[in-house]
């Protein structure tokens, strides 16, 4: 009976074959091997012991000609014991690395959780692991799994988290919210609403969104801020708010006309209490951003005349062009590294609630979010005291007003108190 099962199997894999239903599979890995692992799986799904061993006589030989989808499911049967094979974890590994290495996404996966856990011989390191699980997403069979969804949505949700906490990666809510979002799509139901809920409120409200936004118009700013020297407070103003930025007070129509330069224009904004918001809609939206270029003063290295990419402060992403140069800034950037580590990483304070509370519009923000006001409550009931320190990054109106242009003029960062972020400044 196994025979004629056997040729039945194989008359069927070779039709899916020519008729291009596995191409995806045979584009990505290759023909070698293909025909043996697609018959390991059609006898998977048969019950009994004749049938399991066939599917494992098969996924050998599929493993043994090279295919990285056979290799990885042949190393799931040493690890795993799976269909009555004897445990192997030596040949397990060794097998599993081999289809990692060939870009398998399922093999991929498994070695980023090793990495992610320390397991099976790994050193924990969550930057490998997230870039492990981003190289799985790229391999096109992942998603094309009809039976097993679980590789691709364990991706998807360990991005999600590791962009929650910031392991191994720059927390972002809205980054975890696009996973989450892409879990939905593959396993509608997966994800609990309440956590998309909270991810929505969160994206609209925290420091991580709106420093990153700030520090995206700061990249145009910046260089337009090289050519000029002196000009009208009233042109100041203008710039800023052709970059994005509005000032919460405005200069008379005499102090307008005063020539400043730019540390001039920041001690005047610390005078007044001005306090930096981000325009929706601003002139220089659609301009081109400029490379990032190093962080430290003097330094005039960039993306482009370096040709490779900044490296990131691993606390508040401040790019620099080497650790020589962070070293160098560290006396002038370590007060405002610290600050911007505080502010991006909690969520909420209480003087940032009141902010929120003092924004008339954001019953209908959140509504068209889909949040009540009781989940608003609920889900920022966990809020922090602000020390009002005057290296720290101001938490509310009035220490905002109080610090921001100070601190901003003082350590050279920028700082906005925009409430919630629009749609359109996500986008």
């Amino acid at each position: 009976m196994g025979g004629a099962v056997e040729r039945k199997l194989l008359r069927l894999v070779k039709g899916e074959i020519q008729s291009g239903r596995e191409d995806v599979t045979k584009n990505t890995y290759g023909e070698a091997g293909l025909e043996e692992y697609l018959v390991a799986s059609q006898f998977v799904n048969l019950k009994g012991d004749i049938y399991d061993e066939c599917a494992r006589k098969y996924y050998y030989k599929s493993s043994e000609m090279g295919n990285p989808i056979g290799q990885f499911s042949m190393a799931v049967l040493y690890l795993q014991g799976t269909l009555s094979h004897p445990i192997n974890n030596i040949l397990g590994v060794e097998l599993m690395l081999k289809s990692s290495k060939a870009g398998c996404g399922l093999a991929l996966f498994s070695e980023g959780m090793w990495v992610l856990e320390g397991k099976y011989g790994k050193q924990k390191d969550p930057v490998k692991a997230n870039k492990m699980f981003h190289k799985a997403l790229k391999d096109p069979v992942l998603s094309q799994l009809k039976q097993n969804k679980s590789p691709h949505v364990g991706c998807l949700i360990s991005l999600a988290h590791m962009r929650l906490s910031g392991l191994g990666c720059s927390k972002s809510y809205s980054a975890a919210l696009k996973h989450f979002k892409a879990v939905e799509e593959i396993e509608p139901g997966k994800i609990n609403v309440m956590v998309i809920k909270r991810l929505e409120f969160l994206e609209a409200v925290s420091g991580v969104e709106l420093q990153r936004e700030a520090d995206f118009r700061n990249r145009r700013l910046k260089e337009m801020l090289k050519s000029i020297q002196f000009q009208s407070l009233g042109d100041w103003i203008l710039l800023y708010q052709h970059c994005g930025f509005e000032l919460s007070v405005k200069p008379s129509t005499e102090e307008g006309l005063y020539r400043f330069t730019h540390h001039n224009l920041l001690e005047w904004m610390g005078r007044v209490g001005a306090m930096l918001t981000l325009s929706e809609d601003y002139p220089a939206m659609g301009d081109a951003v400029p490379c990032l270029g190093c962080e430290r003063p003097g330094c005039e290295v960039t993306e482009d005349t370096s040709g490779k990419e900044m490296k990131k402060c691993s606390k508040c992403q401040a790019p620099y062009c080497g650790v020589a140069c962070q070293r160098k800034d560290w006396a002038r950037h370590n007060p405002v590294c610290e600050a911007v580590h505080a502010s991006i990483w909690n969520e909420l304070t209480q003087h940032e609630m009141e902010i929120l509370k003092q924004d008339e519009g954001l019953v209908g923000k959140l509504t068209r979010m889909g949040i009540s006001g009781g989940e608003f409550l609920q889900v920022s009931a966990s809020l922090k005291e602000c020390t009002h320190s005057s290296t720290s990054i101001p938490c509310g109106l009035e220490c905002f007003a109080e610090n921001s242009a100070r601190s901003m003029n003082k350590y050279s960062y920028t700082l906005v108190g925009s409430s919630v972020l629009t749609d359109k400044q996500r986008q």
